[in-house]
């Protein structure tokens, strides 16, 4: 599973810690590099699993407040438990220091909703949404002034 686990982040380019709450097909999984964080959504994990890469994230001093994130749901076909949402934002200080930025990365016009309720949740964040993955880096890249 771990190569499976890398793959799923090849594209990030550089070195970073992965974690992985979940099973195969219903998982969460967290890469944090230097440059950003990279968030997979596959299947229909338990909300659990998504506070859990947060809190061992920050359990183990990986994760830097506010960082620019790529979130890819385009394997999501869970219901989104937003109590665990709102433990993630409770962990971090997401967006305070005006250095927030998320793209997120559907795979069609449904997830327009769950976005929506994600922008008023993290207010101080500025989100984006691609169904593209290379438009999704690009417009990250453009507002990191990378």
């Amino acid at each position: 599973m771990q190569d499976e686990v890398h793959a799923a982040f090849a594209e990030a380019g550089e070195a970073g810690d992965v974690i992985v709450r979940g099973a195969p097909h219903a998982r969460v999984l967290l890469k944090i590099t230097a440059k950003r964080l990279y968030l997979l959504i596959d299947g229909e994990p338990p909300g659990k699993c998504l506070s859990g890469v947060f809190i061992d994230a920050i359990r183990n001093s990986k994760l830097k407040r506010s960082m620019s994130a790529l979130v890819d749901l385009t394997g999501f076909t869970g219901q989104v438990d937003w109590d665990h949402v709102g433990a993630v934002r409770r962990l971090a200080a997401w967006g305070r220091d005006g250095r927030s930025n998320v793209a997120y990365i559907v795979r069609n016009e449904m997830f327009h909703g769950v976005i929506k309720v994600a922008r008023a949740m993290f207010d101080e964040t500025r989100h984006e949404i691609f169904f593209d993955r290379a438009d999704a880096t690009a417009w990250l890249d453009s507002v990191e002034g990378g």
